[in-house]
């Protein structure tokens, strides 16, 4: 798979499988290539050549939850309205709802304009968007940064504990926290500058190098990145 913008490589002869209930991070220096390429699984943006196929069944709302660091919304737009556009009229009042709502914090404004809410609260939003249909693929894209040391504890507990009670779904983590992913993550894929340069379990990486943050400054050090 290749990915081209004009004549910026953006994904260079990438080939990579991803099987039902793997719980894969992948890692990577800004412009490496990362959100490219969970755009291209997601199916928002298509490669410039090679093919990315996922294999799910059901609506697309229950296919795949993704989670972006952005979030553009029209002007007087809530989180209730796009709450109620992601679910029917027996949904919104589900006890899985509620859980969801209590866990991510979003009680607080959820009458509130989407536009007029702080980075953090934006973040708590989308990530519980990602998880609200219970989709077979949930991808994250930076799911704690912006988030205070509380919310990132809490967060990354409930995914943990999700994944874990349903071992059948696929969890797709872009992250720069190496913690992050140690926690919920079995399998590490690092980019850079569109390359795919690792791809191993945790169990290896732990086993080689100790922790996912030694295994990322020995590479960076290697790079000639950090003395």
């Amino acid at each position: 798979m290749h990915k081209k913008v004009k004549d910026l490589v953006i994904i260079k002869d990438l080939s990579l499988d991803i099987m039902k209930g793997e719980k894969i991070a992948i890692l990577g220096a800004n412009g490496s290539g990362k959100t490219t390429l969970i755009e291209i699984i997601a199916g928002i943006t298509k490669p410039s050549s090679g093919t990315a196929k996922v294999h799910t069944q059901g609506s697309k709302m229950k296919r795949l939850g993704l989670q972006f660091q952005e979030g553009y919304w029209p002007k007087g737009v809530t989180p209730k309205i796009i709450i109620n556009y992601y679910t029917n009229k027996k949904d919104r009042n589900s006890a899985w709802l509620k859980k969801l709502i209590e866990i991510f914090e979003v009680e607080p404004y959820l009458k509130k304009d989407l536009n007029n809410l702080s980075g953090g609260e934006k973040q708590r939003f989308n990530a519980m968007l990602a998880v609200i249909n219970q989709p077979e693929i949930i991808i994250l894209d930076e799911l704690i940064t912006g988030l205070d040391l509380k919310m990132q504890m809490k967060l990354i507990a409930f995914f943990k504990t999700y994944l874990k009670e349903h071992p059948d779904k696929t969890l797709i983590l872009v992250s720069h926290h190496p913690e992050e992913v140690e926690e919920v993550c079995e399998r590490i894929i690092l980019l850079e500058k569109g390359t795919l340069i690792v791809d191993a379990p945790l169990t290896e990486i732990k086993q080689k190098y100790g922790s996912v943050r030694n295994f990322m400054e020995q590479y960076y050090q290697e790079m000639g990145v950090v003395v």
